[in-house]
Protein backbone atom coordinates (compact mmCIF):
# COMPACT_ATOMS: atom_id res chain seq x y z
CA UNK A 1 0.00 0.00 0.00
CA UNK A 2 2.73 2.32 0.83
CA UNK A 3 4.10 1.82 -2.24
CA UNK A 4 1.63 2.56 -4.52
CA UNK A 5 1.09 5.59 -1.96
CA UNK A 6 4.69 6.74 -2.82
CA UNK A 7 3.89 5.85 -6.46
CA UNK A 8 0.68 8.00 -7.05
CA UNK A 9 2.50 11.11 -5.22
CA UNK A 10 5.26 10.79 -8.19
CA UNK A 11 3.19 10.51 -10.87
CA UNK A 12 1.10 13.76 -9.16
CA UNK A 13 4.68 15.48 -9.28
CA UNK A 14 4.41 15.67 -5.32
CA UNK A 15 7.56 15.19 -3.13
CA UNK A 16 8.15 11.67 -1.56
CA UNK A 17 7.99 11.73 2.23
CA UNK A 18 11.82 10.06 2.25
CA UNK A 19 12.99 12.89 -0.04
CA UNK A 20 11.41 15.50 1.74
CA UNK A 21 13.01 14.04 4.75
CA UNK A 22 16.64 13.75 3.69
CA UNK A 23 16.16 17.41 2.16
CA UNK A 24 15.18 18.59 5.41
CA UNK A 25 18.10 17.67 7.19
CA UNK A 26 20.38 18.92 4.72
CA UNK A 27 19.22 22.36 4.72
CA UNK A 28 18.92 22.56 8.37
CA UNK A 29 22.41 23.49 8.83
CA UNK A 30 22.68 27.21 10.51
CA UNK A 31 23.77 30.40 9.14
CA UNK A 32 26.58 32.24 9.91
CA UNK A 33 24.69 35.05 12.09
CA UNK A 34 27.97 37.39 11.82
CA UNK A 35 27.80 40.30 9.81
CA UNK A 36 29.97 40.40 6.57
CA UNK A 37 31.19 43.71 4.88
CA UNK A 38 29.02 44.69 1.34
CA UNK A 39 31.13 45.09 -1.72
CA UNK A 40 31.43 47.99 -3.61
CA UNK A 41 28.97 47.87 -6.18
CA UNK A 42 26.53 45.77 -4.67
CA UNK A 43 23.10 46.32 -2.38
CA UNK A 44 23.01 44.27 0.78
CA UNK A 45 19.81 43.61 3.21
CA UNK A 46 20.78 42.97 6.62
CA UNK A 47 18.82 41.65 9.67
CA UNK A 48 18.11 44.51 12.17
CA UNK A 49 20.46 47.50 12.87
CA UNK A 50 23.98 46.85 11.32
CA UNK A 51 25.41 50.01 13.45
CA UNK A 52 23.83 48.60 17.15
CA UNK A 53 27.82 47.24 17.77
CA UNK A 54 26.30 43.96 17.81
CA UNK A 55 28.16 41.23 15.51
CA UNK A 56 25.14 39.52 14.90
CA UNK A 57 23.80 40.79 11.95
CA UNK A 58 23.25 38.38 8.67
CA UNK A 59 22.93 39.66 5.35
CA UNK A 60 20.08 38.27 4.04
CA UNK A 61 20.59 39.90 0.17
CA UNK A 62 23.25 40.62 -1.94
CA UNK A 63 22.62 42.13 -5.53
CA UNK A 64 24.90 43.02 -7.95
CA UNK A 65 22.93 43.87 -11.24
CA UNK A 66 20.63 46.26 -12.56
CA UNK A 67 17.21 44.75 -12.18
CA UNK A 68 14.10 43.63 -10.41
CA UNK A 69 13.92 40.59 -7.28
CA UNK A 70 11.41 39.06 -5.71
CA UNK A 71 12.30 39.21 -1.98
CA UNK A 72 10.52 37.03 0.92
CA UNK A 73 9.99 37.04 4.57
CA UNK A 74 11.64 40.40 5.33
CA UNK A 75 9.22 41.02 8.15
CA UNK A 76 10.26 43.68 11.05
CA UNK A 77 13.80 45.89 10.83
CA UNK A 78 16.46 45.51 8.66
CA UNK A 79 19.18 47.92 7.19
CA UNK A 80 19.39 48.40 3.39
CA UNK A 81 23.24 49.21 1.98
CA UNK A 82 23.15 51.10 -1.36
CA UNK A 83 27.03 50.73 -1.95
CA UNK A 84 26.13 50.65 -5.77
CA UNK A 85 28.69 53.66 -7.56
CA UNK A 86 27.87 55.98 -10.43
CA UNK A 87 24.78 57.24 -9.28
CA UNK A 88 22.83 53.72 -9.49
CA UNK A 89 20.28 53.69 -6.90
CA UNK A 90 17.72 50.95 -5.02
CA UNK A 91 13.67 50.87 -5.10
CA UNK A 92 11.39 48.50 -2.52
CA UNK A 93 7.74 47.82 -4.18
CA UNK A 94 5.05 46.68 -2.00
CA UNK A 95 4.21 44.15 -4.79
CA UNK A 96 6.26 41.23 -6.87
CA UNK A 97 8.16 41.83 -9.82
CA UNK A 98 8.28 45.78 -8.83
CA UNK A 99 4.63 46.36 -9.07
CA UNK A 100 2.87 48.22 -6.23
CA UNK A 101 3.30 51.37 -4.94
CA UNK A 102 7.10 52.47 -3.83
CA UNK A 103 7.94 51.38 -0.15
CA UNK A 104 11.40 52.73 0.09
CA UNK A 105 14.09 54.75 -2.48
CA UNK A 106 18.13 54.99 -1.77
CA UNK A 107 18.78 57.00 -5.22
CA UNK A 108 22.18 57.35 -4.39
CA UNK A 109 25.30 55.61 -2.45
CA UNK A 110 24.57 55.08 0.88
CA UNK A 111 27.09 52.84 2.21
CA UNK A 112 28.43 54.14 5.09
CA UNK A 113 25.24 54.98 6.77
CA UNK A 114 22.49 52.83 5.56
CA UNK A 115 18.95 52.74 5.60
CA UNK A 116 17.22 51.03 8.78
CA UNK A 117 13.62 50.87 8.13
CA UNK A 118 10.66 47.79 8.56
CA UNK A 119 10.78 45.99 5.47
CA UNK A 120 7.56 44.34 6.15
CA UNK A 121 5.94 45.85 3.01
CA UNK A 122 8.81 45.15 1.01
CA UNK A 123 8.16 42.13 -1.75
CA UNK A 124 10.69 43.52 -4.41
CA UNK A 125 13.74 45.67 -5.29
CA UNK A 126 15.14 47.17 -8.23
CA UNK A 127 18.20 48.67 -8.83
CA UNK A 128 18.67 51.05 -11.03
CA UNK A 129 21.44 53.39 -12.98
Amino acid sequence: MRRAFVVLLACLGLAVPAVVTASTAASAAPASAETTACNAGHVCIYKGDIWDDSPNHPKVYDFYYYGTYNVHNLIGDYTVLNCQTGGAGVKGFSGYNGTGSVTWDLDQNNCAGGLWTDLTPTNSVRLYA
